[in-house]
């Protein structure tokens, strides 16, 4: 016997006019509810429909993305200035935006640090097959005259740390702490050399990419701090914290590519420059507010930068 499907297997179809939504029971009127934005489709979406949406919502916006990329890149501040001024249907939203590119790169580096990390992996198992061919030839041939012995391979360094050389530990944190402290560190330093390197590679994008997260804020804070006596509201502050470091995201990616050095050159250039240009647009200032301003904001978001990466440093040795 043949089983009846049921209408919400069918396949989309648009809403007609006219009808109630299925989700407000708002009166339709076009593509989307007037009520609560919900599109005019019901039944049950095909492949292609799955695809299509997410290509256009997640990844093209719905060919937003090349269009935002270019005024982010050509024209600095003109997406913050064209968010506050309610032109916003026309670009990605900020938030999106950031984390879109920003996940993007670590993928990215994540990928990248991992096949050279197999690479030197390989590298080095044949190096080290090839120390120890030469060490049994030497062993074999340092007993035959006339024939030198060829020197013995050097093992691979350890960065050596005793529990003597944490002992400061025991002054400025509890004894249980300072025994626990020198514990994680000397099990950090006493890998090989190699071992070490990777892992602290590995830990610090790891770290980093969440503290980026809190460096933003951190960001816009400043932003709020030097702009005081204007009352600016701190989220517009945070829009263009938003923005700005899509735009340093945007260029990160782009110096992933295999580049000659000169391109390089000019979007590092590029990149110096585009704060105070953006700055400038969106908070329509002189120069000479707009350059101190991105003085002061550098030296305290440095600050901020180096303390997060001394974070980060910490969490990767002592986790």
């Amino acid at each position: 016997m043949k089983s009846t499907q049921l209408p919400r297997f069918a396949h989309s179809t648009v809403h007609q006019d006219n009808e109630p939504c299925r989700n407000c029971a708002t009166v339709f009127c076009g593509n989307y509810c007037p009520g609560c934005g919900q599109e005019a489709l019901t039944g049950a979406p095909t492949t292609m429909g799955f695809i299509y949406e997410f290509l256009t919502r997640n990844i093209l916006e719905r060919g937003k993305l090349p269009r935002t990329l270019w005024q982010l890149l050509r024209h600095p501040g003109s997406l913050t200035v064209d968010f506050l001024e309610g032109r916003r249907q026309r670009s990605i939203r900020p938030v999106r935006l950031y984390f879109g590119l920003s996940v993007l790169y670590f993928l990215l580096v994540s990928m990248t640090s991992n096949f050279d990390r197999e690479f030197a992996n390989k590298f080095g198992n044949d190096r080290d097959a090839s120390s120890a061919a030469e060490v049994s030839e030497s062993e074999q041939t340092k007993h035959i005259p006339g024939r030198t012995a060829s020197p013995p391979s050097v093992l691979e360094p350890k960065l050596e740390m005793t529990s003597k050389d944490l002992d400061f530990l025991d002054q400025v944190f509890p004894q249980d702490v300072a025994k626990e402290l020198k514990w994680r560190i000397s099990r950090f330093a006493n890998q090989p050399e190699r071992e070490a390197v990777q892992a602290l590679t590995n830990g610090m994008m790891h770290q980093i990419s969440k503290a980026m997260f809190f460096l933003l804020p951190v960001f816009a804070f400043i932003l709020k701090c030097l702009f005081f006596t204007r009352r600016i509201p701190y989220g517009a502050h945070l829009l263009f914290a938003f923005h700005y470091h899509a735009m340093v995201f945007a260029c990160l990616l782009v110096l992933l590519l295999p580049l000659p050095g000169i391109v390089g050159f000019i979007i590092f250039v590029w990149a110096c420059l585009y704060l105070p240009l953006a700055m400038r647009r969106t908070y329509d200032i002189g120069w000479l507010s707009t350059l101190w301003r991105c003085f002061m904001l550098s030296i305290f978001y440095l600050l901020a930068v180096s303390l997060a990466m001394l974070g980060a440093l910490a969490a990767t040795v002592l986790l």
